[in-house]
């Protein structure tokens, strides 16, 4: 399978299209078997089955948002994160305001080289939460709050969980994009043969032809070949 498009025009068109030749069809099936004694009678109907199963699917624009909104979840989660990791630091700080060593197993000394990384971030929240239980006491008593303490595991389970999601949906994507690029194929497919048809029995009435020719794309040239495309 491919993801290359058969056809140089939207997707929305194409579908708009196929809807307007299923419904029309009907009517002048004969002009069509004539010309075809192996046209179909049950030509629209596939038409429209297949028109159906590409408007059950989620259109790229769909995905392409979907995608952005679990984007700005994981951008949250790591805004978060960098919020609370502000307040450990403050109290850190007061509480050892000398001693180095015990600031670094905070990661005093390194947030500045993860904290946009989303997977080094995770391990790094995962491994303050372990250092602030240990120095839970000395913090508190400082003035820290205990429950923002505490948020600090749960900020990286969230951060993990998101990033998760996320990269699953990149994966999804893909799957998602061939198969509605299969689908559309198979649209333009089944209305290729009734335009092509349609060029030669309605030459010489262009209303008729109007309802069953391919949609012309935004660079057209009026051309047969830029209309179709073998």
């Amino acid at each position: 399978m491919s993801e290359v498009r058969n056809f140089n025009v939207a997707d929305s068109k194409l579908i708009s299209h196929g809807g307007v030749v299923a419904s029309a069809l009907p009517a002048d099936i004969e002009d069509f078997k004539a010309f075809d004694n192996k046209f179909s009678e049950t030509y629209p109907e596939t038409i429209q089955a297949v028109v159906d199963e590409v408007l059950g699917l989620r259109s790229d624009n769909v995905v392409i948002d979907e995608m952005t909104e679990l984007t700005q979840v994981v951008n949250d989660s790591l805004a978060a994160c960098n919020t609370t990791f502000k307040t450990v630091r403050f109290f850190v700080k007061k509480a050892f305001p000398t001693n180095k060593a015990i600031q670094n197993q905070f990661g005093l000394n390194d947030i500045t080289k993860i904290r946009a990384n989303v997977p080094k971030m995770i391990v790094f929240m995962q491994d303050l939460d372990g250092v602030v239980q240990k120095y839970k006491t000395q913090l508190e008593a400082s003035g820290c709050n205990g429950s923002e303490l505490d948020k600090v595991s749960a900020l990286a389970e969230k951060l993990r969980q998101d990033n998760i999601n996320q990269e699953q949906f990149k994966k999804e994507r893909g799957v998602i994009t061939q198969e509605r690029v299969d689908k559309m194929n198979s649209l333009y497919d089944v209305l290729k043969p009734v335009s092509e048809i349609a060029h030669i029995i309605y030459s010489d009435n262009s209303a008729k032809l109007s309802i069953y020719a391919m949609p012309k794309p935004k660079s057209s040239t009026d051309s047969e070949e830029d209309i179709l495309k073998s």
